[in-house]
């Protein structure tokens, strides 16, 4: 945790509660939209309407697990492992993410003992590398089958190709604002990392006439990143100063690769945006600006 930020445990918890919050109602959605969804269209029979839930139990184990190997709190851990995993593939083989989840969580936590960086980024980036030899797709059944002609206030509430549970953009602005009810929710990385985002879709889509881009600017899944990984929980900027960088350059580069890989650019740029931290903690340090500032 930044302790320039946050204090002392009741902080921390107090963070880690409102990520739960805001997370509840996707994981929500999540299940309706590729269980219950897929069932009452007759696409998929009782016993696959609940593996949704199956992820998600995959994920609370997992993070136990990881969290009694590490010595620290399962809650925080389960929390990480419950975001990753809101933003995989239903089709992913779920025998085979078990042993990928606890691998690259086990990797990463043990390589940020060293190095401090976004590792659930990593981790994400990890589980999709691994997943990538076999067949993978984000389309459920329903979309694949092309049943229904989703508009675009469709893929605004939700009913659009992404994660278990990260397609819905309105769901993701109401964890956004249940987020920042927190004083200690870092903000201002993911307002930044918004905004210039935002700016930069909306001016390929009026001023250069792309509106088949809407359906990556309305989808929640790049939204769903930069709420829950681009202000970290675990490693971010110190100072206000360099969380506003650090999010406008995530915010910057998530827009450019996103013309290429929609789903998985996001989680690249944030790991690696999240290796510059060290450099930007310098330059926006106050000390070094005034040093700097007398040297001119």
């Amino acid at each position: 945790m930044n302790k320039l930020l946050i204090h002392d445990t009741k902080d921390i918890n107090s963070l880690i509660n409102s990520y739960y919050i805001a997370l509840i109602p996707l994981l929500i959605f999540g299940f309706y939209k590729n269980g219950l969804l897929l069932y009452f269209n007759n696409l998929i029979n009782l016993k696959y309407i609940f593996i949704p839930l199956y992820f998600y139990l995959i994920s609370i184990i997992v993070g136990f697990i990881i969290a009694k190997i590490f010595k620290e709190s399962p809650k925080l851990n389960i929390l990480i492992s419950l975001i990753i995993t809101s933003s995989i593939s239903l089709n992913t083989n779920i025998y085979m993410y078990i042993i990928v989840l606890f691998i690259s969580f086990l990797i990463a936590k043990y390589i940020w003992y060293k190095y401090k960086f976004n590792y659930e980024a990593l981790i994400r980036l990890m589980v999709i590398l691994s997943l990538l030899f076999n067949s993978y797709s984000y389309m459920n059944i329903l979309e694949s089958l092309n049943k229904f002609n989703y508009n675009l206030s469709d893929i605004f509430i939700g009913h659009g190709i992404g994660g278990i549970a990260s397609t819905s953009l309105l769901l993701c602005l109401i964890s956004l604002i249940i987020l920042s009810l927190n004083k200690f929710y870092k903000k201002e990385v993911v307002y930044s990392s918004l905004v210039s985002f935002i700016v930069l879709s909306l001016g390929k889509i009026f001023l250069l006439m792309d509106l088949d881009y809407l359906k990556v600017f309305l989808n929640g899944h790049i939204y769903f990143a930069l709420i829950f990984m681009g202000g970290s929980l675990i490693n971010s900027p110190y100072h206000k100063k360099g969380m506003i960088i650090y999010g406008i350059i995530i915010g910057i580069f998530t827009f450019f690769l996103s013309l290429i890989l929609p789903f998985e650019g996001v989680y690249l740029v944030i790991f690696i945006i999240s290796l510059l931290i060290p450099l930007i903690n310098k330059i926006t340090n106050r000390k070094y600006l005034q040093k700097i500032k007398n040297m001119v």
